[in-house]
């Protein structure tokens, strides 16, 4: 009878401290982790602003048209021309909009990828000379 009952006794020991220590183990765990890049979000006006500039434009890359803006799809994106450097979508701010779509041209998301590849992997990117008549993509 003495063994059934420190059965018992451990077995409500161990439900009750088990829990603890998965918890703990958890959030030690969570610390480790880097938090996420929370970037700010577009507001609906900015959105609409940037569908409408990229309406009938062509890539400025590659020279084929920019498809509509849907959701769920790639998003086309900006390339300052004179400082080849490529910006998404997301990455335009709604108080720099006007001066930003004066001195930015439209590329397509093929070719915003690729800049953006060139920009944080310079030395993983080897640039070949393309046409329109065989392109990359």
């Amino acid at each position: 009878m003495a063994a059934v009952f420190l059965g018992i006794a451990l077995l409500a020991t161990a439900a009750l401290v088990w829990p603890g220590i998965y918890f703990t183990l958890r959030g030690f765990r969570a610390l480790d982790r880097p938090k996420p890049e929370v970037k700010p979000r577009q507001d609906a006006a900015t959105a609409a602003h940037l569908k409408q500039f990229f309406v009938g434009k062509q890539c400025a890359t590659c020279g084929r048209p920019i498809p509509p803006v849907h959701a769920g799809e790639l998003r086309p994106g900006l390339l300052n021309a004179s400082a080849q450097e490529a910006i998404a979508w997301d990455d335009v701010l709604a108080a720099n909009l006007a001066a930003t779509l004066e001195t930015h041209v439209a590329i397509c998301s093929n070719c915003l990828i690729i800049g953006t590849l060139r920009q944080k992997h310079p030395d993983r990117v080897v640039d070949r000379h393309r046409t329109i008549e065989s392109p990359s993509h």
